[in-house]
């Protein structure tokens, strides 16, 4: 699968990752929501070693609709979330969730954490289950599961311009017949999408370092 590197840093722009300080925010509170609780701006700020006035700032400064909180402001999600969706995403035995299929196969790199994945098919209803490691994808059934890919939309934010259409296939005879009525999507192997997750996590972490 050859994927332009300029669709990749679509990706991690859309997601406000346009520099330094915004991907040591990202990958800090990712690292945060895996624990499986919701983070305050003053518990993220002690591990950036930030004040919450500039926590504060960097968030303001983030695409709308990148960033979940609660009813008491603190925050919920941000490509892993507490909130349900069909991507469940258990890491160390705390059940959380991703917005989409590239992010259950990237984020294990970004938060270094072993994670069990399970979503279902949306066109046979049969999960699709996993386990994604820094280094790579086990356990996967069934074993011929795909995923779709789509390019970035050029409205809306992230979730609804391509996390809504990047999701798991039972097979590619599941995924392409998905993809008839989205002539916009492609169906890629499970492992070619970890290798596209592969490139955007070490983009973003590559960023974050650098701060």
């Amino acid at each position: 699968m050859a994927t332009p590197m300029n669709d990749i840093r679509q990706i991690v722009e859309r997601l406000g990752l346009t520099g330094e300080r915004e991907a040591a925010l990202h990958v800090t509170l990712l690292r945060e929501l895996a624990l499986g609780q919701p983070v305050t701006i003053e518990r993220l700020a002690k591990s950036l070693n930030w004040t919450p006035d500039e926590v504060v700032l960097v968030l303001d400064e983030l695409p709308a609709g990148t960033i979940e909180y609660d009813g008491q402001g603190r925050l919920i999600g941000y490509g892993i979330t507490l909130r349900e969706t069909p991507h469940a995403f258990v890491v160390n035995d705390q059940t959380l969730y991703t917005w989409c299929a590239l992010d259950a196969l990237m984020f294990p790199i970004v938060i270094d954490e072993h994670a069990q994945v399970q979503s279902p098919c949306p066109h046979t209803n049969k999960p699709v289950t996993l386990t994604v490691t820094p280094q790579g994808v086990l356990l996967l059934q069934p074993e011929d599961a795909v995923i779709s890919l789509v390019s970035v939309a050029a409205e809306g934010d992230i979730r609804s311009a391509f996390c809504c259409d990047v999701l798991f296939f039972a097979s590619r005879q599941a995924g392409e017949a998905w993809c008839r009525d989205k002539p916009h999507a492609n169906i890629v192997s499970v492992q070619e999408g970890f290798e596209l997750g592969q490139r955007i996590a070490h983009l973003i972490l590559d960023r974050a370092r650098s701060h």
